[in-house]
């Protein structure tokens, strides 16, 4: 135990126009705050209000009782496993850790066993095709441009809003998308094909075998998170590796995958599935059965420092995705000093803690209302169009 005892929380809404995010700040006795953040698919309002709500499981602890303080809240939450009340207590865990390693003087990675992979970690972009208006070409061109800013890897979704199955068509349609982008950028580049959890497993199956001539490098939920035994059967079956992860809340759905299927790499989001204590037992859980982490990334500034230390401090750690470099202009302003994403790499900020602080300015001055989500022109694009894209 520490002498360090939670006094308070603050909660932020940032008005992203396709994902609100949810910036938490914990408050302690010490004078030492904690970063974190809690952001969902929408309802940025019901896990800030889940917040507040929570608190009596928070304040007035020790933040340096981060195993306690996480089994309490899930357990006693009656209806624990949703994505509300788990994405809380990821919220307040990582903003657990964010205080030790201030208290201690120490980066977090350091707390967690030091840097496995150094300071500078692969990421893959993601966010880069909102432009390509749904054609080869368009794919093509935007593809080329994230090879010219340096990544490596790039992960996209050719299906549209495909659901369950597709035409014939339909399936030449996406088909000649990943067919543009693997011509446009060489071979040596990493495609990773985004699915969204859209098939059924036979469609899943047959899809990945016709998309299986442009060596793509992984499939991503192929199958609706919610069917175990479709995901199996996909993993078995398909010709391209199989990943998942980003709807599975907490290491007992992971324990399912490990034990039940033979996916090949897992993407927790630890926004929503427990924070950096549950994330490390998933990844422990993971390399026992040599299945790498390749965490689900499409939250905010905040989210990617404390990703960086959390996947450099794992053996099994294998990208991070990143969408900060064709995301909102504005990005890189609501940190103090950015996290710096250079030549498709993150560098992990240093620093105690996570080694980043809001910029409170920025925060208010894109202050989270519908109004401020729903009017700002989406690269010209339709807002329900550009939301489904990057669900």
């Amino acid at each position: 135990m520490s002498d360090v005892e939670i006094t308070g929380v603050e909660t932020y809404l940032v008005a992203n126009p396709w994902k609100p995010w949810v910036f938490v700040r914990l408050e302690t006795d010490a004078g030492v705050t904690g970063l974190a953040e809690a952001t969902t698919h929408d309802k940025p309002r019901t896990v800030a209000a889940a917040i507040e709500e929570m608190s009596d499981f928070f304040v007035g602890r020790d933040p340096f009782d981060t195993e306690s303080l996480w089994l309490e809240m899930y357990r006693d939450e009656w209806f624990s496993k949703n994505v509300i009340n788990t994405t809380v207590v990821s919220a307040v865990d990582m903003a657990c850790w964010d205080i030790k390693g201030k208290v201690l003087d120490q980066p977090v990675y350091d707390l967690l066993g030091g840097p496995v992979h150094g300071k500078e970690l692969r990421a893959y972009a993601n966010g880069w095709y909102t432009d390509a208006d749904g054609e080869p070409e368009g794919f093509a061109r935007a593809a080329e441009r994230v090879v010219d800013d340096g990544y490596d890897a790039m992960k996209f979704d050719p299906f549209g809003t495909a659901w369950q199955s597709m035409t014939t068509e339909e399936k030449n349609h996406a088909v000649d998308i990943v067919g543009a982008v693997r011509e446009a950028v060489g071979p040596d580049v990493e495609l990773l094909i985004e699915c969204h959890g859209r098939f059924s497993a036979a469609q899943a199956v047959d899809i990945a075998k016709k998309l299986d001539q442009f060596d793509p490098a992984w499939y991503e939920e192929p199958c609706p998170p919610d069917s175990i035994n479709s995901l199996a059967e996909v993993a078995r079956k398909s010709p391209i590796p199989v990943v998942t992860g980003e709807r599975h809340m907490t290491k007992y759905d992971f324990f399912e995958l490990v034990t039940r299927t033979d996916i090949d790499v897992f993407q927790p989001d630890l926004m929503n599935t427990g924070g950096i204590t549950e994330g490390k037992k998933i990844a422990g859980l993971a390399e026992a059965d040599h299945v790498d982490i390749a965490p689900h990334n499409p939250q905010g500034p905040v989210a990617g420092a404390i990703y960086s230390h959390f996947c450099t401090s794992i053996p099994n750690f294998r990208i991070q995705e990143m969408f900060q470099t064709y995301d909102e202009p504005w990005v890189d302003d609501l940190l103090k000093e950015p996290l710096k994403v250079e030549d498709g790499s993150v560098q992990v900020p240093e620093g105690p803690g996570y080694g980043v602080e809001l910029d409170m300015d920025v925060v208010r001055e894109h202050e989270y209302t519908e109004d401020a989500v729903h009017t700002i022109d989406l690269w010209e694009e339709d807002w329900e169009k550009r939301a489904d894209e990057l669900r």
